[in-house]
């Protein structure tokens, strides 16, 4: 009985524990994407640095990639009691690899059309140092005050918003670093519309929820909230009408994850303005 009172009362930040587990499962994704003729080769942060890549990299990027490694894990274990100390190290890790690796990333010019994009792992180490620097502004709670507030409004927004936001983001930049950002905004002046107005709707309940200005009355996060929503559903409805429901679900994995976590995040905004506070 008195393990279980001292566990709950230990005190913690959800977003430093989010952020830290997001450093260490990073090096296990892809920081390269090799892309020719349709066919796409991946290498994760270890491989790079075993040098099991499928292309010629820097001579010293194998070791950077485990010194990179190594500094992403210590920093991940430190954010979890010190996230100021953490922090820098991870950042550090993550310098030291785009200084080595920069040159790397772009179309090289040659007769075959190949394209060297940065992996999903690059894009979520990145993502990561943005929710610790966010956690910064959070301070640690006792366990059990964390799991009375995910019951209320108040905390399933916060769920809403942080999974939305997240795999929003993170699905966005891996877009964007293989040169799809135009499939991510929309292919078509429909598919633009609903996406750009969830994106937008996303957006600003997440402002209106960080900043909690005095004019963020409820009526105007109701409204953002089922308009994100709204183009939820009108994007679901379009695509089946099309037949194209691969193209909202995603292309492999990775994007349906991503897809499902973004859909999963609205649908937890929608649930938290729905209940009573």
């Amino acid at each position: 009985m008195r393990s279980t009172v001292n566990f709950q009362t230990v005190r913690i930040n959800p977003l430093s524990i989010a952020s830290a587990a997001l450093f260490f499962i990073s090096p296990l994704l892809s920081w390269i994407t090799v892309s020719a003729f349709g066919l796409t080769a991946q290498a994760t942060l270890i491989e790079i640095a075993r040098s099991k890549v499928p292309l010629d990299i820097p001579q010293n990027l194998p070791l950077v990639s485990t010194i990179t490694t190594i500094l992403l894990t210590a920093g991940g274990v430190v954010i979890l009691r010190a996230t100021k100390v953490g922090l820098p190290i991870a950042i550090s890790g993550i310098a030291v690899y785009l200084y080595a690796s920069y040159t790397l990333y772009r179309t090289p010019a040659s007769v075959i059309p190949i394209t060297i994009a940065p992996g999903l792992g690059l894009i979520v180490a990145l993502v990561s140092t943005a929710i610790c620097t966010a956690s910064l502004r959070i301070k640690s709670q006792q366990i059990r005050d964390y799991v009375l507030k995910v019951k209320t409004r108040q905390g399933i927004t916060a769920v809403g918003v942080f999974i939305g936001t997240t795999a929003l983001a993170i699905d966005g930049l891996n877009h964007a670093g293989q040169g799809e950002l135009s499939s991510f905004i929309g292919t078509g002046a429909i598919e633009s519309v609903f996406h750009g107005g969830l994106l937008i709707s996303i957006s600003l309940v997440t402002i209106l929820f960080l900043f909690r200005k005095n004019w963020a009355t409820a009526t105007v996060n109701s409204v953002a909230i089922v308009a994100a929503f709204t183009f939820l559903i009108l994007d679901v409805a379009y695509h089946i009408s099309t037949g194209e429901v691969s193209v909202f679900l995603g292309h492999d994995s990775t994007e349906i994850m991503l897809h499902i976590l973004a859909y999963y995040g609205t649908a937890f905004l929608l649930v938290g303005r729905l209940i009573r506070q």
